[in-house]
């Protein structure tokens, strides 16, 4: 999908808008302060390498049930911090970068994301040629509730996410 100038700017600042803004910073700040306590209340080498994903994992299929009680408990200390981790795994390995569109705020249950960075955008083309931005979102959050489903994948293998199809 070819796209004019003027559309691209415009997907430029959003973008900016996404990766630089109150809620966000105020998030990141929260979750970094709050991982060093998360990781002796959980021990096991948190050392943000891929291989720690699959600890990250059993970790959440150890708190929890299921994917409903997870969920009801997206917003709290353990698994904000724990999706923290798991952004910062997916950036320091793929080049992504944190986002939260800041309308979001008013919509519970919508989490910080990663992404790949703006530069990378043509890499990235809409599969169906209906969005000019096709680079994919990750959820750390939400994905680490459904990751509690069965045959729902594994984190280990969701960094794949970020690698663009060769067509």
């Amino acid at each position: 999908m070819e796209i004019t100038s003027a559309e691209y700017e415009e997907l430029r600042e959003l973008d900016r808008l996404r990766s630089d803004n109150p809620v966000l910073n105020a998030w990141l700040e929260i979750q970094h302060a709050e991982f060093p306590a998360w990781a002796e209340r959980h021990p096991g080498g948190w050392d943000f390498s891929l291989d720690s994903l699959a600890q990250v994992e059993e970790l959440v299929r150890s708190a929890y049930s299921g994917s409903a009680q997870a969920h009801a408990e997206e917003g709290g200390d353990f698994l904000q911090t724990a999706a923290w981790y798991v952004g910062e795994v997916h950036n320091r390995h793929c080049g992504t970068v944190w986002q939260y569109h800041p309308a979001s705020s008013e919509d519970p249950g919508e989490w910080p994301f990663v992404i790949v960075p703006f530069e990378r955008l043509g890499e990235f083309p809409d599969e169906d040629g209906i969005e000019p931005d096709g680079r994919p979102i990750y959820s750390p959050v939400n994905r680490l509730c459904g990751v509690l489903d069965p045959d729902n994948g594994h984190l280990a293998t969701d960094v794949d996410v970020h690698t663009p199809e060769r067509g």
